[in-house]
């Protein structure tokens, strides 16, 4: 009988145990989460930054500038 409560006594111990690292895999997750969406809003706003800057160009080389001057734009 002894040796019974000691066998739960551990497996107790394993659990307690393993709660507490499967509550700080889930804390890391979710902190891990939260930077990749930084990182994505960050890469979307470089993506518009470079095609405002690519219209720009295009826009330029193309004469649409010309074009509004003479509009009065």
């Amino acid at each position: 009988m002894d040796d019974l409560k000691q066998q739960v006594d551990r497996l107790e111990w394993r659990v307690d145990l393993h709660e507490e690292q499967l509550k700080s895999l889930q804390d890391n997750a979710t902190e891990l989460k939260n930077q990749l969406d930084c990182i994505n809003k960050s890469l979307a706003q470089i993506k518009w930054l470079v095609v405002g800057g690519a219209v720009v160009y295009w826009g330029q080389v193309m004469g649409f500038g010309q074009l509004l001057k003479l509009i009065g734009v």
